[in-house]
């Protein structure tokens, strides 16, 4: 009698556990990756047992719910999400290409269609900040721009900025926002955000899912955003060998139209290394390569087209 009242009391504590994670959790964690102890954390539970039902529930959902409502990957887990919206393409207008002008004049190669990442991924000191700012400058006139900054301070932004050859308006023709992380949440859908940068202290993974997050919140508009990358290194033969990424790898390069990367060797070096939509049909801006020096943290100067070492991007 007792052991069957001692069982009646578990399933109805499991089942409070499991309907508080239905209505607190799932609701507001769905396309990221948790843990069991990042339920534990957030609850505040602490005892043994109510961990082991937070265990069960998710080894339920995951794999005896049919279908499965929770996909699992080692230890963590996501929400299936299997809503999917129609598009209307035949409707869509195809000659709808944002106007938007880019240092070394990559908009001569690569045009842009309404909801687009362009991705410069830079070493230090190569020049990712002075990039975005030039692309705000360049396109102010035209576009309601929003820089979200994490790299510098006031002080130092109003700094670099009095290098360019470019007078600013007071007010600034542009809104500029201090923000550090989650810029999914913040950004226009409609807009033109600049976000200088994404960084994910050590988990290097979770760079790639912050820009699906963005892309995924893009209606029209469009990102222009930095990450770090490592320098490009020599191997034992000498031959140096390229990092065609930044931090975060390959799924940094999912969704953005446009993929940069910048070194701080001497010559600076810039490449193209993913770009969808070209301006021409006949010609393939992937690959293509730009040596510059940089002045000032803000000026590229002594741009060439680097022909000999191009197409080793892509």
């Amino acid at each position: 009698m007792a052991e069957e009242l001692e069982q009646k009391i578990d399933e109805a504590t499991y089942k409070r556990v499991s309907l508080r994670i239905d209505a607190e959790w799932y609701p507001y964690h769905k396309e990221e990756w948790f843990s069991q102890v990042d339920i534990y954390e957030f609850f505040g539970w602490r005892e043994s047992k109510t961990r082991s039902l937070v265990s069960r529930k998710l080894y339920h959902d995951s794999n005896e719910k049919k279908p499965p409502l929770l996909e699992k990957k080692g230890k963590v887990y996501r929400i299936i999400d299997d809503d999917a919206e129609e598009m209307d393409w035949q409707n869509a207008d195809s000659t709808k290409v944002i106007d938007i002008v880019l240092p070394f004049d990559i908009n001569e190669y690569v045009k842009f269609f309404p909801k687009t990442i362009i991705v410069v991924a830079g070493e230090p000191n190569a020049g990712k900040t002075a990039f975005l700012y030039n692309v705000i400058l360049k396109n102010m006139g035209k576009h309601i721009i929003t820089l979200y900054n994490s790299e510098t301070s006031a002080e130092q932004m109003k700094d670099r900025l009095s290098h360019f050859d470019i007078e600013i308006p007071s007010p600034a023709p542009f809104m500029t926002k201090e923000r550090y992380e989650n810029f999914a949440d913040i950004i226009n859908p409609d807009g033109f955000s600049v976000i200088d940068y994404i960084d994910a202290d050590n988990e290097f993974w979770s760079i790639g899912a912050e820009i699906s997050r963005i892309y995924k919140k893009l209606n029209k508009g469009i990102v222009v955003c930095a990450i770090q990358k490592k320098e490009n290194f020599k191997n034992f033969k000498g031959q140096e060998i390229r990092n065609t990424t930044g931090y975060g790898g390959s799924l940094t390069k999912k969704r953005p139209a446009l993929y940069l990367t910048m070194t701080s060797s001497i010559p600076h070096k810039l490449t193209i290394e993913k770009a969808k939509t070209w301006a021409h049909l006949t010609i393939n801006p992937n690959g293509m390569q730009w040596t510059y020096k940089l002045v000032g943290g803000a000026k590229f100067v002594n741009i060439e087209r680097d022909y000999e070492n191009e197409g080793e991007g892509g």
